[in-house]
């Protein structure tokens, strides 16, 4: 009788989610459980390799990364350390040369001077010798205006003795 019940009324529990036939039902749920591990071995797991390759590259790509701003950084402090030290190398290259400069220019100024010694030097020689010349001459020419002048005074005509003994006296007489 217990058996007549569960046939006669054919209990279904999946009527109550709106199933009215099972065998549709395991068909489908066959289906869907294929489905899933059909996608899973074809589709999902070279998906999910895919993605884990590009996290590794992300990752490598980040280690790269770091690694080359370390690298930058390396060599920024180096050409920082380059410059510092061509700046000063040419700083020590300035001083020389402000050095030596500044040493031609004395030697250069020592020369001149030298020379302009030598010039006032010679000028002054040759002032000297013209000076010497003009008294000579102006001895000369005073010699003959007091010959000039004697014999006209005298009225006597005046020998070159008398013109020498005149000129000399009159010299003497000046001490030019």
């Amino acid at each position: 009788m217990m058996q007549n019940f569960f046939l006669a009324q054919s209990w279904n529990p999946f009527e109550s989610f709106g199933v009215t036939s099972w065998e549709p039902f395991v068909a489908h749920a066959v289906a869907f459980i294929l489905m899933v591990v059909i996608l899973r071995c074809l589709a999902f797991k070279p998906v999910q390799k895919m993605l884990e390759e590009r996290r590794q590259r992300i990752a490598e790509g980040e280690e790269m990364r770091e690694e080359s701003e370390r690298k930058l950084a390396t060599v920024n402090e180096q050409s920082r350390e380059i410059l510092i030290e061509a700046g000063e190398k040419g700083q020590q290259q300035i001083d020389a040369a402000k050095k030596a400069a500044n040493k031609l220019m004395e030697e250069q100024e020592a020369k001149a001077s030298l020379r302009a010694e030598e010039i006032i030097a010679k000028a002054k020689e040759l002032a000297e010798l013209e000076q010497q010349q003009e008294r000579a001459a102006l001895r000369n020419q005073f010699g003959q205006l007091v010959a000039t002048a004697t014999a006209q005074v005298t009225g006597k005509i005046l020998t070159d003795e008398d013109h020498r003994r005149i000129n000399q006296e009159a010299i003497n007489s000046l001490d030019i």
